[in-house]
């Protein structure tokens, strides 16, 4: 009897002992206290510019992060001498990816934009975040269309600036920001469940110097997403993969985000799907598990997709957004031949592959992946000596860049332990932290020397990304607190001015669709837009075609009331409001002129701004 009392007592007392083992284990996950790590170390990060109030095109601006990417590296050299487990590494990569918002903010400090000011692509994103300050539908600026760039980001700063009252534009360098760092921590999380967790460090580390632009930190992060998730996914880790369910989420996320990661690797997955299914034993689990992942992704990602797809095949568009012909595409093609630190561990990297790969579980994913991103590249350039359109192919070289870092990094880390038994050398216990801690503080060094301002460079023909932050006039006039004194600052389009005129006229919560010789405007206001001035900034359901031949016909159209009837009720709609630049021989827009004789009294209100500019308002 005493027995048959003493066993339940005893499996008692472990039952309730493993769930606070579970807690403890859980607890001192390297995972976790990275993820701790950050929340802690983050709104100490972003302050720390707004202490110092340094002059970001300053050299002791610069110095702000150059030098704490220094004394952290050391700090975490000097801790691991004492304890190099994997919670330093957790808290390590904690710190790098709060580092990164140091970094990232005294960049900025100073500007109320993000990096790239509100140019280009930047304008048009800083656009659709202001457009969702009126609507969670995932629509475009122009009325009636469904958004074809994914949504997700620019939705969530457009939300947040309704819930904070604060400009969608204002919140875009912050958002910027957050998710570069995001993308440190991430790319740590999806790679220590495979890996060491100061190989997980390097890996991501080491993937923001290759390639984190943070104008496109939706794009950095869905990178640092997409490598180690399409290993998983569609491959065989020795550990057991990610939950079907978490993979499908990642992968809806991505569609939502930006999904060009999966079309440029797209051959590359399918040769990685095809050789997993022969190695399976089990081919009917594998194929079931990929089919729940595609269900989970097309749930979480067709409140996007099902409208978009719908209108593709319903209305008559036109893909010209790829009619842009970046320097990029006829450069980049073979980084891992260029004599630069990056580009001799690229070199590394593409050997290893070839040279592991049957013989360790991530060389054949990942080998898959390069050749399919290359084999994309080489048909969308053939594609565009036919027919002039890119298919973004230059975007390619961030995918493989990334892959062949990661690839040198994994490569290093396999090898270096199998040369030093060979030659039967014991290296110090501290030189594997060493060489660490100092690739950590080189990549903090290029970091901060690639997206640190610069005064001295060409506004548009560099990529001095930070200091257009700077440049860029405020919307009421002026310019940002350091902006350098110079013609490289850029002319001021008298956003306030134009929106009190039309609010005069239309009232304070109208959108009128308006024709603007700057769209600028609609990176400020939510206004709707009636056609893009350049064709690459058009989306494939505008038309822009036929729209930008509606605006000619207008031109030409001389009668007023004609003139005044036509612009009500054009072939997709009316335009409400024209913003023109005055010029010797008429009101422009883009090459096209109107004359002032258009625009009578009796159904319109005209107002002159500032910067010879016009607003015609209809009554």
């Amino acid at each position: 009897m005493a027995l048959d009392t003493d066993v339940p007592v005893e499996a008692e007392q472990k039952s309730a002992a493993a769930p606070a083992a579970e807690k403890k284990r859980w607890l001192l996950h390297p995972g976790t206290i990275a993820v701790l790590t950050w929340l802690v170390a983050t709104p100490v990060a972003a302050i720390m510019p707004r202490l110092f109030k340094h002059n970001p095109f300053s050299v002791i601006g610069y110095a702000l992060p150059l030098t704490a990417a220094v004394l952290l590296c050391a700090g975490v050299f000097l801790v691991t001498r004492r304890w190099s487990g994997e919670l330093v590494a957790g808290a390590a990569a904690g710190l790098a990816a709060a580092w990164v918002v140091l970094m990232l903010r005294t960049a900025l400090y100073g500007s109320p934009y993000g990096f790239g000011g509100v140019v280009g692509d930047m304008m048009r994103m800083s656009a659709s975040a202001t457009h969702y300050t009126t609507t969670i539908k995932p629509s475009d600026s122009i009325p009636g269309l469904v958004s074809e760039y994914p949504p997700l980001y620019a939705m969530l700063i457009g939300r947040a600036a309704v819930v904070l009252d604060i400009p969608a534009w204002q919140l875009l360098g912050d958002a910027e920001v957050i998710t570069t760092s995001l993308a440190v921590l991430v790319g740590f999380l999806l790679w220590r469940r495979h890996v060491g967790s100061w190989v997980a460090l390097a890996i991501s580390s080491l993937a923001l110097v290759t390639w984190a632009d943070p104008r496109k930190a939706f794009e950095v992060v869905t990178l640092a997403v997409f490598v180690p998730w399409a290993l998983e996914t569609f491959g065989k880790p020795p550990r057991a993969r990610m939950h079907w369910l978490l993979s499908g989420l990642l992968a809806g996320l991505m569609v939502l985000v930006y999904q060009a990661w999966i079309i440029y690797a797209v051959f590359g997955i399918v040769a990685l799907m095809v050789v997993t299914f022969r190695a399976e034993t089990d081919r009917k689990a594998y194929v079931r598990r990929l089919a729940l992942v595609v269900a989970v992704a097309f749930v979480v990602s067709c409140w996007y997709v099902v409208p978009y797809v719908w209108a593709m095949l319903t209305q008559n568009g036109e893909l010209v957004s790829d009619l842009y012909v970046s320097p990029g595409i006829n450069s980049g093609l073979f980084p891992f031949l260029e004599f630069t630190p990056i580009g001799m561990l690229q070199l590394v990297g593409l050997v290893g592959l070839v040279w592991f790969y049957r013989s360790v579980w991530w060389a054949r994913p990942l080998l898959f992946l390069l050749v399919g991103v290359y084999a994309y590249r080489l048909i969308a350039q053939v594609r565009f000596i036919l027919s002039e359109h890119t298919f973004f192919l230059h975007y390619t070289a961030r995918l493989y860049t990334v892959l062949l870092t990661t690839a040198g990094v994994l490569v290093l880390t396999h090898v270096a332990p199998i040369v030093l038994r060979r030659v039967r050398l014991v290296p110090p216990r501290v030189g594997a932290a060493a060489v660490l801690a100092v690739a950590l503080a080189w990549a903090g060094a290029e970091y901060t020397q690639a997206w640190m301002p610069k005064a001295n460079a060409a506004v548009f023909t560099g990529p001095n990304y930070a200091a257009l932050a700077h440049l860029e006039p405020l919307p009421g006039g002026g310019y940002p607190r350091f902006a350098p004194k110079g013609d490289e600052r850029r002319a001021w389009f008298p956003v306030t001015q134009i929106e009190k005129a039309v609010d005069a006229v239309k009232g304070p919560d109208a959108r009128p669709v308006t024709l603007t010789a700057d769209e600028r405007l609609f990176s400020f206001l939510p206004w709707r837009m009636y056609v893009a001035i350049p064709v690459e900034g058009a989306g494939s359901l505008s038309r822009w075609t036929e729209r930008r031949a509606e605006v000619t016909r207008l031109a030409q159209t001389a009668d007023p009331d004609a003139f005044a009837a036509a612009s009500a009720d054009t072939k997709f709609g009316p335009i409400d409001v024209f913003v023109l630049r005055k010029q010797p021989d008429g009101w422009q827009w883009d090459d096209v002129r109107f004359q002032p004789a258009q625009f009578s009294a009796a159904h319109w209100t005209v107002v002159d701004v500032p910067q010879d500019y016009v607003v015609v308002i209809r009554k």
